[in-house]
């Protein structure tokens, strides 16, 4: 059930990458007859009012450039939270995000940051980030080397979820599937 409450939140899709290692931009690679990006905003974007796709891709008509371009995924966020309104973060990459994880992120969005932990490994480009993160984003963008992973680490108001919470949705670690190389794609 969508809790109406989501419809403050925005989805953010990293669109900037130059997918060096992939070949071709992942952002439009077709899976299933879907592109990438299409097969995510399939997936969760009903449960946002808005969806931005944040970074320059010359392939893709409403990509909106990063304000401080060259930064990496934490410039997509920043992208996202100058429209005053709390993110949904997700890699283009990340094509078989599932609905059932990201309401249940979005149920626990009374933090500053939500974010899953895989494998031991923060899932920082599938997580909540409240509005309120907005000059933590700045300082880390002002840093020799901005990273999401840094931001989570040092903000105060952060929820990580483990993989003991996300064992209850069936086959999740699909959610956080993301791709690298076409060979990552094959069965």
């Amino acid at each position: 059930m969508q809790d109406l409450n989501h419809n403050s939140v925005i989805l953010v899709i990293l669109t900037g990458g130059r997918s060096k290692r992939f070949g071709t931009d992942k952002c439009t690679y077709k899976i299933n007859g879907y592109r990438s990006v299409d097969l995510i905003i399939k997936n969760i974007g009903s449960l946002f009012e808005s969806i931005i796709l944040a970074g320059q891709n010359e392939n893709l008509e409403r990509s909106i450039p990063d304000p401080r371009p060259g930064l990496g995924p934490i410039s997509g966020l920043y992208t996202g939270l100058l429209m005053e309104n709390d993110v949904f973060l997700i890699s283009c990459d990340m094509p078989f995000v599932k609905k059932e994880i990201v309401e249940f992120i979005l149920n626990e969005k009374d933090h500053d940051i939500v974010c899953p932990v895989i494998d031991g490994i923060y899932q920082v480009t599938h997580a909540f980030y409240s509005k309120q993160v907005i000059s933590c984003v700045e300082d880390e963008m002002a840093c020799y080397n901005p990273s999401l992973k840094s931001l989570v680490s040092k903000c105060k108001d952060v929820l990580l979820i483990g993989e003991e919470e996300l064992k209850r949705f069936e086959n999740y670690k699909m959610s956080f599937f993301n791709f690298n190389s076409q060979r990552d794609l094959q069965p």
